[in-house]
């Protein structure tokens, strides 16, 4: 058997999961978390001396929580990050990538679904986190202690 392989692509979505107001050294801030999923494809064609090609999509997708932090309206680069990173999930569909992204997309939108409570748990346990994060920015940014 000799594998080619024929084409490599990604594909990623978000959906929001909680947002939370902060108020720390006299600052609003704005947290916003969100899942962010990102699908890898390869295709894949076995090909043997006596037989047609078939193509064989894999795939591979992993699901973070991100958080996003803005004050004043502006985002806070320092401390937006992903916060968990949950188990990836792979598999397999006959026929090329183009042809199975649907089922592959509804596969990891009931992925994503079935983790969504979990997604909020994380999201809501950040603040302390969060807050020891502002803590050392706040504290690097005072002067002269």
């Amino acid at each position: 058997m000799f594998l080619i392989i024929a084409s490599a692509a990604a594909l990623s979505a978000t959906a929001p999961v909680h947002n939370a107001e902060i108020s720390h050294a006299a600052n609003a801030y704005q947290a916003s978390y969100e899942t962010a999923s990102t699908v890898r494809f390869q295709q894949v064609e076995p090909r043997f001396a006596s037989r047609p090609t078939t193509p064989v999509c894999r795939w591979q997708a992993e699901l973070v929580v991100n958080r996003g932090v803005m004050a004043q309206g502006r985002p806070i680069a320092a401390i937006a990050k992903p916060i968990h990173r949950f188990a990836p999930i792979a598999g397999t569909h006959a026929g090329s990538c183009d042809a199975a992204r649907s089922q592959v997309s509804a596969e990891i939108a009931r992925y994503s679904e079935a983790r969504s409570a979990e997604a909020l748990t994380v999201a809501q346990q950040d603040r302390a986190a969060l807050l020891s994060e502002l803590d050392g920015i706040h504290s690097l940014s005072v002067k002269g202690g």
